[in-house]
Parts: structure tokens; C-alpha cells; sequence
């Protein structure tokens, strides 16, 4: 079996939309986010720490908020060198991507801590 099959074999899509997809990675234990054309890779504390910032930004005041600064958002990913330019309609596609991944990761956990070692088929 080669590298790339390896690679694709340990790869567990949690979530996918239209605008991007989530999926985990057995060998190096990292959650990948595609989005807006980037790909990065989290650690899952790191996952949870970028969900939460993103979470945090208050879309309503934005959407009230007249300024030019208010159009978009500059966010930098945890413990990584990405940087995402978000707009607003990209602010929502990015929550929705993300809160899809979170839910999906609870209920592999939820799974596995109540299966235990069966396989779920």
C-alpha cells in the first residue's frame, strides 16, 4: 500500500458543506478544515480554541455596524501561520462548517466511549 493510500485510508470526513469540509486524520491525530481555498491543521485543543474565537465574533453588532472595519475580519488559526480574510457570508459559512465538526466529533467520542472497541459499520 502506498504513502498516499495510507494517508487517505486514515482520513474521516466529519463534516462537509458547500463552501468547505472538516475531516480528522488517524496518524497524526489533527483535524484538517478546508475552507476558503486553505487548508489547516489543528490539534483538537486548537480546534476547539479556533471554534470558540470564531463563535465569539458577534454577527448582529456587524450587521448593524456601518463601518468599513465591520466588512470583514482578519483572524489568525491557533498555533498556525494561516490567516483567514472573512466576510460576513464567509463568517457564517465558517461557523456552520465548524459547529457540524464539533457535533461530529462529540458523537464519534460519544460512540466510542459507549462501544467501546466494536466497530461500527
Amino acid at each position: 500500500m502506498g504513502y498516499q493510500q495510507v494517508m487517505e485510508s486514515s482520513q474521516i470526513e466529519l463534516y462537509r458543506t458547500s463552501k468547505g469540509q472538516a475531516y480528522q486524520c488517524n496518524l497524526t491525530n489533527r483535524i484538517f478544515l478546508e475552507f476558503g481555498g486553505i487548508i489547516t491543521a489543528f490539534k483538537v485543543h486548537n480546534f476547539i480554541n479556533f471554534k470558540r474565537l470564531i463563535d465569539g465574533i458577534n454577527i448582529i453588532d456587524k450587521l448593524y455596524d456601518l463601518s468599513d472595519e465591520a466588512d470583514f475580519d482578519i483572524i489568525n488559526a491557533p498555533n498556525s501561520n494561516q490567516t483567514f480574510t472573512l466576510h460576513l457570508c464567509d463568517l457564517i459559512h465558517l461557523r456552520e462548517l465548524l459547529s457540524g465538526a464539533k457535533f461530529a466529533l462529540y458523537v464519534n467520542s460519544f460512540l466510542n466511549e459507549v462501544l467501546g472497541e466494536y466497530e461500527v459499520v
